[in-house]
């Protein structure tokens, strides 16, 4: 039984397990459990902020807070009413009620009586035919209304005609045939 050393030394060899095989099969073991546990953080994590997308899209919360926003913007309009006292009681002119003077500063013959025209087709009839301003001269148009009609200079300046019209202060002294019209339309050059 002594024949039995190199044989027992290869029996012993193969059943005993290596030190380095052992080390490699706990290695991926916990790498699998590391992976797992990554895994289940990442679910849970998502299913969280899922929900917190969703609650912070629910009605109740957002509603509420839009609904304060809103009473708060409601209390703060006093202060624009407050300032739209200041504004005539009187309703708007209507575009047909609206005296409208056009006046030549210096364009060619037949610009003011032209532009008068075109305001009619947009709905200001209201008016007395188009004169001259003798001895004012100016480039472009510009568009004065006297105090109190403001809203309707607003609404007048934003007609197709009037397309880049600068709008100004009435003067003082009013332009010549003005007595008896709200807004004046000076065609320049």
């Amino acid at each position: 039984m002594s024949t039995g050393g190199p044989t027992d030394g290869q029996n012993e060899d193969i059943s005993r397990p290596s030190g380095g095989g052992g080390d490699l099969a706990r290695s991926a073991s916990s790498a699998a459990l590391r992976g797992a546990l990554l895994i289940g953080l990442a679910v849970i994590v998502g299913v969280f902020l899922l929900q917190r997308v969703d609650t912070s899209k629910a009605g109740a919360p957002t509603t509420t807070t839009t609904v304060r926003r809103a009473t708060t913007t409601t209390t703060a309009r006093p202060a624009p009413t407050t300032t739209s006292s200041t504004l005539p009681a009187a309703p708007m002119k209507k575009p047909d009620e609206l005296r409208v003077l056009v006046l030549n500063g210096g364009a060619p013959t037949g610009a003011a009586a032209s532009l008068r025209n075109e305001l009619q087709q947009v709905g200001y009839t209201n008016q007395p035919q188009a004169n001259t301003w003798s001895g004012h001269s100016q480039h472009g148009q510009t568009l004065m209304c006297k105090p109190g009609f403001d809203r309707e200079k607003v609404a007048l300046s934003q007609q197709t005609p009037l397309q880049g019209v600068s709008v100004v202060a009435f003067p003082t002294p009013a332009p010549p045939f003005s007595s008896d019209v709200d807004c004046v339309v000076v065609v320049g050059a």
